[in-house]
């Protein structure tokens, strides 16, 4: 793939692949019997609305095509554990496998560690297919990401109702204007707002500055990407983020997650 190529639809096409192969070995009425069997679900929702603090959504990747290999040695278990003694909101594993090394058994692994201690479990990943959802929620997912930019319309709506179907919170991402008006639609309780540009994987603050400003008050607004300190933080909650989803950051940080994660569940963000 050519630098600076559109890399979110090479994500997009190598996706569609996968899950046509998954089907083959895992019928979707499986996964359908699955998530009918889970009683429980963390609402990310609430959790944040209870929070009088900035909500934190600790992120664990291996990788990433803008910073390359973050912790090839990720015991994702061993990190949600982490996760939670060091007060995140909720965790978001990313099992988009191609382009971040990601797995659903990531997932899975994780769930055992935030089901019990009432932590919602984001999944993150390309999310285009029903199936995709009934299989994060199969394996353990209380959150599902839905990103603007890489449905249509009509698909969007769809795979909305079928997450509040399953009782499933949704984190509904865009990056400009354009994608705003087309999540609105629908009313949305959770935006988020990515710094990041999933085509060209540059990042700037000003991207949620420039837009939080359009949402309602009583809709969640997530910061996405980007944040590299606590200033950077600091500046997301004071144009508006009730929470904030970091990842690449928090895998940085070895012997200092403890303290960097304590600082940002302590900043005040009402």
């Amino acid at each position: 793939m050519k630098k600076n190529e559109n890399i979110l639809s090479e994500i997009v096409k190598k996706r569609l692949i996968d899950i046509e192969q998954k089907k083959t070995f895992i019928n979707k009425n499986e996964l359908i019997y699955k998530c009918n069997q889970i009683a429980n679900i963390n609402s990310l929702e609430k959790k944040i609305n209870t929070n009088k603090n900035m909500s934190v959504i600790a992120e664990m990747k291996r990788s990433s095509p803008s910073a390359g290999i973050l912790k090839e040695n990720l015991i994702p278990k061993n990190r949600a554990k982490e996760y939670h003694e060091f007060g995140a909101t909720g965790i978001s594993v990313l099992t988009e496998p191609d382009f971040f090394n990601g797995s659903i058994l990531d997932l899975k692994e994780v769930a055992k560690i935030s089901k019990p201690n009432g932590v919602p479990l984001l999944c993150k990943d390309f999310i285009i297919d029903e199936y995709q959802i009934y299989e994060a929620k199969a394996n353990g997912a209380d959150c599902i990401l839905l990103i603007i930019g890489i449905l249509e319309p009509e698909q969007y709506k769809i795979l909305y109702a079928l997450c509040k179907q399953l009782e499933l919170d949704v984190i509904v991402e865009i990056f400009d204007e354009k994608e705003l008006d087309i999540a609105m639609e629908i009313s949305p309780k959770i935006i988020g707002i990515n710094n990041r540009n999933l085509k060209t994987l540059n990042t700037s603050l000003e991207v949620f500055v420039n837009l939080s400003k359009y949402i309602p008050d009583n809709i969640i607004k997530i910061a996405e990407s980007g944040m590299k300190n606590i200033d950077d933080i600091k500046c997301m909650k004071d144009y508006g983020a009730n929470g904030i989803l970091i990842g690449e950051t928090l895998m940085k940080q070895n012997n200092d997650l403890s303290s960097f994660m304590k600082k940002i569940t302590t900043i005040t963000s009402k």
